[in-house]
């Protein structure tokens, strides 16, 4: 992960990682008829079906595809200020891992002559058509739902589109030939960009769409705009000898955007890298990481470390060959497949009005949370459940930890949670609930 000197925990999400507050700006509009054309990226490599890129292929045909959709005909109640929108848009992007985030204005020159289009989505269209989904993961109707829904809606003119949000999303080194497992993963970085920043453009375009104000997120592969030259407008990059640069990643970065209607504060464009300030941006502020996460120690986490190790140093924890949490192997539950109740719930076996609350995955969501009443009711329920399972439970081996009274869990959890019991010694073990008809007895003295 790097050397860190400092720590970022004041920092205010929106600010992101790096210091873009230390770049040097200008009040005029930059010339974007110095921007180089966006690069044309293929995830089709039929001479390499080993590589990853194939099959990201047809995720990436898939957020291309909803990219655009209905807008809320109800407008919700949010924030006048045009920084605070800003703000929280950027806060939410950088929560999904976005290195750089930028908002500006969608100029007349960002439009492309030509609109790009993702040759997969078509043949995603025709898939949807004629294959039968086989998962049956909770609220997986809703989402091909809305697949189906967003492939045949009509493209919808942008006339009212004015700001733009840009997604900078940074490549870490290249993958050694020699290291394990970069076969499939070579020359990749650009892909991969692409499908993450893809991936969180898609999610605030919606998330626009449904505070009531109309909004498209553009990829790589599919945009109505040049993505190169929003980045240079919403202050991210600058162009330096004929290519689109970002400071501290030079060349090596993916980009997205989201046109809006919505009115957003904008962050004035850079000024040319020569013109940069040494001292604030490359000084010793950046080698130390004075108050932000990322610095020129740690700006890459692979940069002395193999992927198939991963980012973080596991390979330094301890271990042992036996786990040290006990399992009561004996009663663990193994549920056959047919008494997959959510599933059988949603082919309609369970009747009617089982099948149609089973739908959206609403008996998978969150539940809204509880008063403070509700839930010292609902902890009660729980104690005098673990009360009853007394005299039933298993003797435990004594090296087991010993507590005073039941452990907590989660409310969400409870009406499916396996009863836990206690033995005379206060010893705990979780085990499958077993419903009878016997009354309760009180634990033996």
């Amino acid at each position: 992960m790097g050397i860190r000197f400092f720590s970022d925990k004041n920092r205010p999400v929106h600010m992101g990682p790096y210091p873009l507050e230390r770049l040097a700006r200008q009040s005029v509009a930059p010339d974007l008829s110095a921007v180089p054309p966006m690069p044309v990226l293929s995830f089709q490599r039929p001479d390499q079906p080993e590589s990853i890129v194939n099959a990201m292929g047809e995720f990436q045909a898939m957020m291309d595809a909803i990219r655009d959709g209905f807008v809320n005909a109800v407008p919700s109640e949010i924030p006048a200020d045009p920084s605070a929108r800003a703000h929280h848009l950027k806060a939410f992007g950088y929560f999904n891992d976005a290195s750089m985030m930028g908002c500006g204005p969608l100029p007349a020159e960002a439009m492309l002559p030509q609109p790009r289009h993702n040759p997969d989505i078509d043949r995603l269209a025709h898939a949807l058509k004629t294959r039968q989904t086989k998962t049956l993961a909770s609220g997986i109707d809703v989402i091909m739902a809305d697949l189906k829904e967003s492939m045949e809606a009509a493209p919808k003119p942008m006339d009212t589109h004015r700001h733009a949000i840009v997604f900078v999303y940074e490549h870490n080194r290249d993958p050694d030939s020699d290291e394990p497992g970069s076969d499939w993963i070579m020359d990749a970085q650009d892909h991969r960009s692409c499908l993450l920043a893809t991936e969180n453009a898609v999610v605030i375009a919606n998330y626009i769409r449904l505070l009531g104000f109309d909004a498209r997120a553009h990829t790589a592969m599919s945009s109505e705009v040049d993505l190169g030259k929003l980045a240079v407008a919403a202050g991210l990059a600058s162009v330096e000898d004929g290519d689109v640069v970002v400071p501290w990643l030079g060349k090596r970065f993916g980009l997205a955007a989201v046109t809006t209607e919505m009115e957003i504060a904008y962050d004035q464009p850079l000024q040319p890298m020569a013109q940069q300030p040494w001292f604030r941006t490359q000084g010793p502020a950046w080698w130390l990481g004075t108050g932000f996460a990322k610095n020129a120690l740690n700006r890459d986490a692979y940069a002395k470390r193999r992927y198939v190790d991963g980012a973080h140093p596991f390979e330094k924890l301890k271990r042992v060959e036996d786990p040290t949490t006990y399992i009561d192997e004996e009663n663990v539950a193994r549920v056959p497949k047919l008494a997959d109740m959510f599933a059988r719930a949603q082919f309609g076996d369970m009747g009617k009005p089982l099948q149609d609350a089973a739908r959206g995955g609403t008996m998978c969501a969150r539940p809204p949370p509880v008063s403070p009443s509700a839930a010292h009711w609902a902890h009660l329920c729980y104690c005098r459940m673990a009360t009853a399972q007394m005299a039933r439970a298993r003797p435990m081996p004594p090296e087991m930890p010993r507590i005073s009274r039941p452990r907590p869990i989660s409310l969400e959890a409870m009406p499916w949670a396996s009863a836990v019991a206690r033995n005379g010694r206060g010893t705990l073990t979780t085990r499958p609930e077993k419903r009878s008809t016997r009354p309760m007895i009180k634990p033996s003295a």
